[in-house]
């Protein structure tokens, strides 16, 4: 949980490698989870900008816009249903490109 420290790992890149996964997964997913080595830093450099504190503070209207609609969405279930069980993991995926849309429309 130090910040120095998850710094460290993040840039001695070949000094921590990633557990190994399983060829199913390589399958089915790719992308910078699953890089190593100068691809990972390579692309890790490439999308960096995106997470400066900056940018995502101009994302906030987005997110908190984009959480009301969802968590509205689900209170509307509960009320017509009294309860229910949700799998959150589609609305999650939603969520993150609604967020990623309106934050392209208000730029």
């Amino acid at each position: 949980m130090d910040p120095h420290l998850i710094k460290e790992i993040l840039t001695k890149i070949y000094d921590f490698q990633k557990p190994k996964i399983s060829p199913f997964f390589k399958l089915i997913s790719s992308g910078i989870v699953t890089y190593e080595g100068d691809k990972w830093a390579k692309h890790r450099k490439f999308i960096n900008p995106a997470f400066h504190v900056e940018k995502l503070k101009n994302m906030v209207p987005a997110f908190h816009l984009s959480c009301s609609e969802m968590l509205g969405k689900w209170e509307n279930l509960v009320w017509t249903n009294g309860s229910c069980e949700l799998d959150v993991w589609p609305h999650l995926q939603t969520l993150t490109s609604d967020v990623i849309s309106r934050n392209r429309i208000w730029k």
